[in-house]
């Protein structure tokens, strides 16, 4: 039964994610998020003049151009009176782009609406300092040092600048998280990943993305490029501290620097009814918070319990989760905290570990994941929910209709 007063997404897509310089890193991320945004507006049943608005998550926007969500929708096809505007809100990013097109769309100013997210983190540039833009006159006593904008501003707190991986160990360490358990939650990462991709359960939300590759020419990519087949706990376990000295997280229990999109398209039930649309799921609710920065990794779940409080939910209730592992203490403190919710529950088909984080796409990108998931395996209720960089966490339920 439709409600005409409801948010409902119509369509929910996703570009295959490539890893840090790999088949994506010569494609501009409004360049990767025209090939989303065209094939959620096609299997929604509707043509690019339909679209009424865009919100689009992106967080490194240095150097990639004025406007990086419009140039996404012209290129597209949506037509040029038709505008829209770009979210930062590090990793949470594309979840708040959803949650702006429900609000775009509950305030009745438009019935039609597209959100989603991008990154290119392997286009992400390297700076010089302000001070070189007046006139570096002398080196003496200083030093003038390239600024990487991938870790400057998406990796990086911009409260204390301490490295989002060092906060990620001391939390770990505070909680006393074995190293052991870290890699053996990116180690079922990686194997919910591969039979995800092995069962063709990716396959209605990966938009297969056409590239040119040196020496190999035009070739199609339709398959996450991160995903380790062939890991194992004891090669997790052999890999060394990625950001503190004897720290538990290393590069292969942590989320993997990755380029990628994901775009769906939200209506109103009236114009869901009026024009007959297929929606794939309602829009319930979401939910922020605030915590301290260095605390950020707690967000995915004080998020997930401010959203259980604002709609009624209880943690059983929902049937599967999609909880960002920006890092595996996220998980692991998600565990803890939930334990009624059987593990195999929460990203039945890997996570950023294995499928990688591009920045302004994941908060979208685990939404898309989560509604084909529950699509898939019968599932009802849902919950997606992450922390982003400075403090603070997301999180949106949807209801399969």
């Amino acid at each position: 039964m439709i409600d005409e007063k409801s948010v409902y997404i119509v369509s929910a897509v996703r570009t295959p994610i490539g890893k840090f310089g790999g088949v994506f890193a010569n494609i501009p991320a409004p360049d990767l998020a025209a090939h989303a945004i065209r094939a959620a507006v096609e299997r929604a049943g509707l043509a690019p003049k339909d679209v009424q608005a865009y919100v689009m998550g992106h967080v490194i926007q240095g150097g990639v151009g004025q406007h990086s969500a419009r140039r996404a929708a012209l290129l597209a096809g949506i037509p040029e009176k038709v505008n829209g505007f770009v979210v930062n809100m590090v990793c949470s990013s594309g979840m708040l782009a959803i949650w702006e097109a429900v609000r775009m769309i509950k305030l009745g100013e438009y019935d039609i609406v597209l959100a989603g997210g991008m990154e290119s983190m392997s286009r992400a540039p390297i700076a010089l300092p302000p001070e070189a833009r007046w006139g570096l006159r002398h080196l003496i006593t200083r030093e003038a040092k390239l600024i990487d904008l991938m870790a400057h501003d998406g990796l990086t707190d911009s409260w204390n600048w301490k490295m989002m991986g060092v906060e990620a160990d001391e939390v770990a360490w505070e909680n006393n998280a074995p190293r052991e358990e870290l890699d053996m939650i990116a180690y079922e990462s990686h194997m919910r990943a591969a039979k995800a991709t092995d069962e063709g359960w990716f396959r209605e939300e990966i938009v297969p993305v056409e590239v040119e590759i040196p020496k190999k020419g035009r070739v199609t990519v339709e398959s996450d490029e991160g995903i380790r087949r062939d890991t194992s706990p004891e090669k997790l376990a052999r890999l060394p501290p990625a950001f503190t000295p004897k720290g538990p997280h290393t590069a292969g229990n942590s989320s993997q620097l990755s380029d990628g999109a994901a775009a769906l398209i939200l209506a109103s039930g009236k114009v869901v009814k009026e024009l007959g649309l297929k929606p794939l799921a309602k829009v319930v609710g979401f939910a922020w918070v605030g915590i301290r920065p260095e605390k950020f990794v707690y967000g995915t779940v004080e998020a997930a319990k401010a959203l259980l409080d604002k709609i009624g939910w209880k943690p059983e209730d929902v049937d599967f989760w999609e909880a960002n592992e920006a890092f595996a203490i996220n998980i692991w403190l998600f565990y803890r905290a939930f334990p009624q919710v059987p593990k195999e529950r929460v990203n039945p088909h890997g996570g950023a570990i294995a499928l990688g984080h591009p920045l302004g796409c994941t908060g979208a990108r685990i939404v898309v994941t989560l509604i084909h998931a529950l699509r898939r395996h019968g599932g009802k209720r849902g919950i997606a929910t992450l922390c982003h960089g400075t403090g603070g966490g997301t999180a949106l339920a949807v209801e399969i209709v």
